[in-house]
């Protein structure tokens, strides 16, 4: 496995989480929504940011979106960034659904602001503060209850995936390393992917490549390293399959063919091959 996350590794680990963040909610940390229902894609058309991908979205029951963002630090561009994120999110989306975005800050940040008044353009935000939680405290107490080989309730799961992000007297990323050791000893097989998961997307890029090799290494010989090998190599060969059938498309719409008959003989949508017919022009 690589020492470092790919793009790939990191989508498939998002799908774990995803499927296991259904019908659960934040509240513990204060934030009143419906449940979630499932995960919204997190890559973004490019404008004009150089950063195109939100941290999680959430697709919530009451058909709303929830957006939320990991911080380590406070930027005077981040909320701009915020709001550009939510833009692309809501001129993506075929029908029209709120978006709320909610910012979780770590232990160490203890104000950021929520409002960005641009006049006609007016943005907020929801701010949760990792500092209200004792990470050391809220880790001793999962390891002596993980030590005992007992279940974690679903709030004590949420605890431990966000646990790097919480006030503490270590680093970020030593407490990221003992909160996957952590979530490795969980006996439970679901309960360990998803918290494995949980940890790696929410932690990754406020790591160094250093600590990533570390928990590459704590991953190492574990089942969900098998899993996303396997599942890499599966998105692989269904990549290559779509690849091949648009090369087959631009070649048939190169040389006359009519855009059903494309269709017909790809298996490709309609929509899919009139935007590769409108990149021939």
């Amino acid at each position: 496995m690589d020492t470092e996350i790919t793009r790939n590794s990191n989508d498939i680990l998002m799908k774990c989480m995803a499927e296991n963040f259904k019908d659960k909610t934040l509240s513990f940390f204060g934030l009143k929504t419906a449940r979630i229902a499932g995960l919204s894609p997190t890559s973004l058309p490019a404008i004009e940011a150089k950063e195109t991908r939100t941290d999680t979205v959430f697709l919530l029951e009451d058909d709303t979106l929830l957006h939320l963002e990991f911080q380590t630090t406070v930027n005077k561009q981040d909320m701009k960034r915020f709001m550009l994120y939510d833009a692309r999110i809501t001129s993506r989306e075929e029908q029209e659904r709120i978006v709320n975005t909610a910012v979780i800050y770590s232990g160490n940040i203890k104000e950021a602001p929520e409002i960005l008044d641009c006049g006609s353009i007016f943005y907020k935000v929801t701010n949760i503060y990792m500092k209200d939680y004792d990470g050391d405290a809220e880790c001793q107490r999962l390891q002596q209850k993980i030590t005992a080989e007992e279940l974690l309730n679903d709030e004590e799961l949420m605890i431990l995936i966000f646990l790097p992000l919480m006030k503490s007297g270590e680093r970020i990323e030593e407490k990221a390393v003992q909160s996957l050791e952590l979530a490795r000893r969980l006996k439970d097989d679901r309960q360990r992917v998803f918290a494995m998961s949980g940890l790696i997307v929410i932690t990754d890029k406020h790591l160094s490549n250093e600590y990533k090799k570390r928990l590459m290494e704590v991953l190492k010989m574990t089942q969900i390293e098998q899993w996303i090998r396997e599942e890499g190599r599966k998105e692989g060969r269904t990549e290559g399959i779509k690849e091949s059938k648009q090369e087959i498309a631009r070649t048939a719409l190169k040389e006359g063919a009519e855009v059903e008959f494309v269709v017909k003989i790809t298996g490709l949508d309609k929509q899919t091959v009139l935007k590769l017919k409108e990149g021939l022009n």
